[in-house]
């Protein structure tokens, strides 16, 4: 596991500066939050082979948004995970990081098309994991320029998911698929696409199409 936990914590320690190419994105509201990027999660019983969920980026990154309680113990989490120093504190503080991510996680509406998921493969938060392709904040949400999607995944999160090793990579929503294309991810893993419905308000039918073909190609 420490090669996961060494790919993970070299994330949390991602600047964006080496990212991005100016300010453009940076977010007004959360400073701390906006400069501290978000790893991901890794279930307690994942094992290389098993199913990788990914989402663009995290959200909050809004001019009005306000820290919440929520976002404030996550991102304490995270920060908890950066400053760990030996390994064993590291994979510690990443097993608390990521059982708190699942649990806030299931209280969003994104939760519907994950746990569609987990019944189609017939799995679970515990045996999956859950990255995102660009690690930090953008303002108001908008999108990263191709370079900088190739920077974030050459510099962060190819090195976490050569370290998971999965079997195969979902793409949560287009945002996501088109990312992971940009930065040439297609190049090395199969990447499946599921649309998602505006807020996460139901299984689309595209999505309920691809989780159906996967329920069959693995019986």
């Amino acid at each position: 596991m420490h090669p996961v936990v060494n790919a993970f914590h070299t994330a949390v320690s991602a600047k964006r500066d080496a990212i991005f190419d100016d300010e453009r994105l940076t977010p007004v509201s959360a400073m701390p939050d906006a400069m501290t990027p978000a790893p991901g999660w890794v279930g307690k019983d994942w094992k290389s082979g098993g199913t990788l969920l990914m989402a663009i980026n995290p959200g909050g990154g809004g001019d009005s948004y306000r820290v919440n309680p929520t976002d404030a113990r996550l991102y304490g989490l995270i920060r908890d995970f950066r400053d760990a120093r030996s390994n064993d504190e590291r994979a510690a503080s990443l097993r608390e990081l990521s059982d708190a991510w699942i649990q806030i996680q299931a209280s969003h509406n994104i939760r519907r098309i994950i746990e569609a998921v987990f019944k189609a493969l017939g799995t679970n938060a515990h045996q999956t994991a859950f990255l995102n392709v660009l690690p930090f904040r953008t303002r108001e949400d908008r999108p990263a320029r191709k370079a900088e999607l190739r920077r974030a995944w050459d510099t962060v999160t190819r090195h976490q998911v050569a370290a998971l090793a999965p079997r195969r990579v979902i793409a949560l929503g287009c945002k996501a698929y088109d990312a992971l294309l940009a930065a040439g991810a297609a190049e090395e893993y199969e990447i499946v696409l599921l649309k998602r419905a505006i807020g996460d308000s139901r299984i689309t039918p595209h999505a309920q199409e691809v989780l159906n073909q996967l329920r069959n190609e693995d019986q």
